[in-house]
């Protein structure tokens, strides 16, 4: 199948006083992710198995801080979906599992599937560069958000929804239920939107860097640099 462009969002910032940023990333949990791919266009998702499963069914994935960050959630998510499946061959039952318990090994699978942005301007540069900071210099456009905000609009939605609701239908505020209830929505089809936005702009990166040989980015002072690329 071709390829599949995806981001995600947590329910959590990183813990930045942990000294092992790996374990820091492992314990986070999704939010809302979002795909695009030519085969099935714009798709989100609110649970990590259904994610990985379409993610692995793509010849390869393509994203931003994808190695380090978003496939580490992946696969130390403790979904793990399995599917009783009946063989009219042989008139058994066998349970299916698209993908391996052991996260390690999920965490491979993904990665050998996976082209990051972030990692091979890394490699390219010697240090990170922001999805902003490329974004800005690249295409003229601008992050719709921020990880913070992504996180804060994911609270408001749970407990507009799953708190506050109740607590005005238990008093009998119908109406007063219901507007917390569109606000609650508001705010989620914000984080998803914004989530949305994040994988349009990897999309359009890349395919800059493809048509031009070279993406741009503005450095820690303000200036606009030039990287040579060779993405294909």
């Amino acid at each position: 199948m071709s390829d599949i462009f995806y981001d995600l969002e947590t329910k959590d910032l990183i813990d930045t006083s942990n000294p092992d940023e790996d374990a820091a990333i492992r314990v986070l949990r999704l939010s809302v992710g979002a795909t695009w791919c030519a085969c099935h266009e714009e798709k989100f998702f609110h649970q990590t198995a259904p994610l990985t499963e379409h993610l692995l069914v793509h010849t390869r994935i393509i994203g931003f801080n994808i190695l380090r960050f978003d496939n580490t959630i992946l696969a130390w998510s403790p979904e793990r979906p399995a599917r009783d499946e009946f063989d009219p061959i042989t008139g058994k039952h066998r349970i299916i599992k698209p993908f391996p318990d052991a996260p390690e090994e999920l965490k491979k699978i993904l990665d050998a599937k996976s082209f990051d942005l972030q990692a091979d301007l890394e490699n390219r540069l010697g240090h990170r560069v922001g999805l902003a900071a490329l974004a800005e210099a690249t295409l003229g456009r601008a992050k719709a958000a921020t990880a913070p905000q992504a996180v804060v609009w994911n609270r408001f939605a749970a407990i507009l929804r799953d708190k506050w609701s109740l607590a005005l239908l238990d008093v009998g505020d119908q109406e007063g239920a219901q507007r917390v209830n569109e606000l609650g929505r508001w705010f989620q089809e914000r984080l998803e939107q914004y989530c949305l936005q994040d994988v349009y702009l990897v999309k359009k990166i890349f395919e800059s860097g493809i048509a031009n040989k070279r993406v741009a980015f503005i450095d820690f002072e303000g200036e606009r640099r030039v990287v040579k690329v060779q993405w294909k």
